[in-house]
């Protein structure tokens, strides 16, 4: 019994530190990257009420676990789950006002740059992990810079890394802004207007490692 009340508090203490990272409202359109078994999801639904919160994942055992727990808000047309690939997502470009989740297990600059075309102007990417589930805490901070780079490729802005502590280890996310002058990610402009603050040497904004995986990112080995 006390090891199943300190998972439930430690999922929650998780859950609530999520839910104020992406700051939703009302009438949002959301979409979640790799829902697992969808307790995120159920979380995240209540806290959304009315709008669309939308998901994907590759695994059919996990869509079936999600989809039964799930089943009251899938029934509300709140959630619309969908089970293949991001490719496959069928969702018009400029679709969502947050899309969040973990998307790094393959190329994460294409997927940030399908994600970002997929983004309302002014929408938010946010990338969650947990330290302890994946990678260490120096891994953890080594796929943040990963991530900060492909995030600048995609060209989003306003780029900041938030890391929280949690029973199991810290855990981080990191949230880029589509901007109102999206253009092409590999033009220089996104590059001129991002936030002054990307190029502090603190380890919770953008980090010289992430600079050099941006240079790997823009310019790949042909």
């Amino acid at each position: 019994m006390t090891a199943n009340w300190f998972q439930r508090y430690s999922r929650q203490h998780f859950h609530d530190w999520t839910l104020r990272q992406l700051n939703l409202q009302p009438y949002q359109h959301v979409l979640e990257i790799g829902y697992g078994s969808g307790q995120l999801l159920a979380v995240v639904a209540r806290t959304l009420r009315i709008g669309l919160l939308a998901g994907i994942e590759s695994s059919i055992p996990l869509y079936q676990r999600a989809a039964r727990r799930n089943k009251t808000f899938i029934r509300q047309q709140l959630i619309q789950l969908h089970l293949g690939e991001l490719s496959e997502l069928p969702y018009p470009s400029s679709y969502f006002h947050t899309i969040y989740g973990d998307f790094t297990r393959r190329n994460p600059g294409i997927a940030c740059l399908r994600l970002a075309s997929l983004l309302r102007t002014g929408g938010r990417l946010v990338w969650f992990s947990p330290a302890g589930k994946r990678y260490s805490a120096e891994e953890l901070r080594t796929e943040a810079a990963r991530l900060q780079a492909a995030y600048l490729t995609a060209g989003l802005a306003d780029i900041h890394t938030q890391y929280g502590d949690f029973p199991w280890g810290p855990g981080v996310a990191i949230s880029g802004f589509k901007p109102d002058s999206y253009t092409h990610p590999y033009d220089s402009e996104p590059y001129r207007t991002i936030n002054n603050r990307l190029l502090n040497p603190n380890a919770h904004f953008i980090s010289n490692m992430a600079r050099m995986q941006m240079k790997k990112l823009s310019h790949p080995k042909t």
